[in-house]
């Protein structure tokens, strides 16, 4: 059963999207006309049985696609988005999801609003960078979660009165959960330990460069908790990895337990650009192993650094040494706001209700205090 003549259909495809949409989806259901459209991009029966309860929302529409191909996802979307006629699409960030989603609102003539707008990393062989570049250049709306976002997006000749400051939504999901714990996962960690996290597919689908990882793992002299990605398990089983003696391996957690896990650190080495911002929003210094990072401010605040290749000349800068340098960073700035979701909210009723009076408040450009 399909309900009609919506104000706003928002769109997620993976788990990163609804931990961030999870508050503000809540906020327009009890203020619009709205429903929440899960693709499925990433389909998992145990994320929806008890993941979607930790967060508390619900799908409106669960479309179980179960692929990342655009084109199925489109088609998917555009069903919904026929028979529910919304006049706002909301889509987040740079998945296949959000692409599909922003083609689909084109195909049913909706206007178009991107949270998550203009990052950018520079590094056109990311699938993600082409997507969110793609998903700028058609929105009609962009929700821009730091001052050096939109000043992207200003370049790329967008129309700054479209373009509104409204920070991370990730920021009041990670406040709100990063407080609950179990204890009994707490009782068996390490009393120090290293986070980390791996799914992204340059590093766990090339056996080649998997094959790195245990050597690379060896040279760290702490305990590395590893919550594992099915993903990256599955990688691992089928070109037989061991990894060293250091590294606990254990399932994936949900979102409250992780956030516990990445408070209760010494420091996060990751892939994710979701943990990236989660490791400076609870002050944790984060190593990320990637060449490239669309969370520039993480950088200039000297709160994370790129480390790629996992091989690189361990004689000229090892793993151990930018450890040690990012355990003396003193974060004392969260880039990404506060109190984000009744801006994002403000910004979404300006747009439908008076969006051609609306100009964008000035912000000064961030300068993170480095230290």
């Amino acid at each position: 059963m399909f309900n009609e003549n919506l104000d706003f259909v928002t769109i997620a495809g993976n788990r990163p999207e609804i931990i961030k949409l999870s508050e503000l989806v809540k906020m327009l259901d009890r203020n619009y006309k709205s429903a929440f459209v899960y693709t499925g991009q990433h389909y998992s029966s145990n994320m929806k049985d008890i993941f979607l309860d930790e967060l508390g929302v619900k799908f409106d529409y669960d479309l179980r696609s179960n692929t990342s191909d655009v084109d199925v996802l489109r088609k998917n979307i555009r069903n919904v988005l026929h028979h529910t006629h919304p006049k706002y699409v909301i889509v987040y960030g740079d998945t296949n999801t959000t692409l599909a989603g922003a083609l689909a609102a084109k195909d049913e003539n909706c206007k178009l609003i991107h949270i998550e707008a203009g990052l950018r990393c520079f590094d056109q062989s990311r699938i993600e960078e082409r997507n969110r570049i793609y998903v700028d250049s058609i929105s009609d709306y962009f929700l821009a979660p730091t001052e050096l976002s939109k000043t992207f997006l200003k370049y790329e000749s967008k129309n700054e009165s479209q373009i509104f400051v409204t920070g991370n939504l990730v920021v009041d999901v990670c406040k709100k959960f990063s407080g609950t714990f179990s204890l009994g996962r707490k009782a068996d960690l390490p009393s120090e330990y290293i986070l980390l996290t791996l799914h992204r597919a340059e590093l766990v689908d090339d056996p080649d460069m998997l094959k790195k990882l245990p050597a690379f793992l060896t040279q760290i002299r702490c305990e590395i908790i590893f919550p594992m990605h099915p993903r990256t398990r599955k990688s691992l089983e089928k070109h037989n990895i061991h990894l060293p003696s250091n590294v606990t391996l254990i399932d994936a957690v949900g979102y409250s337990d992780f956030l516990a896990l990445l408070k209760n650190c010494k420091i996060v080495l990751t892939d994710s650009g979701g943990v990236q911002e989660e490791a400076v929003i609870l002050k944790k210094p984060c190593i990320t192993l990637t060449n490239a990072t669309e969370r520039q401010e993480t950088v200039l605040m000297n709160a994370n650094k790129l480390f790629f290749p996992l091989d690189r000349d361990v004689q000229r800068y090892s793993i151990s040494e930018a450890i040690e340098e990012m355990l003396l960073a003193k974060i004392t700035t969260n880039p990404y706001g506060e109190n984000v979701t009744s801006k994002a909210f403000d910004a979404i009723s300006n747009i439908i209700g008076n969006h051609d009076k609306i100009i964008t408040a000035e912000v000064p450009l961030i300068s993170p205090k480095v230290t």
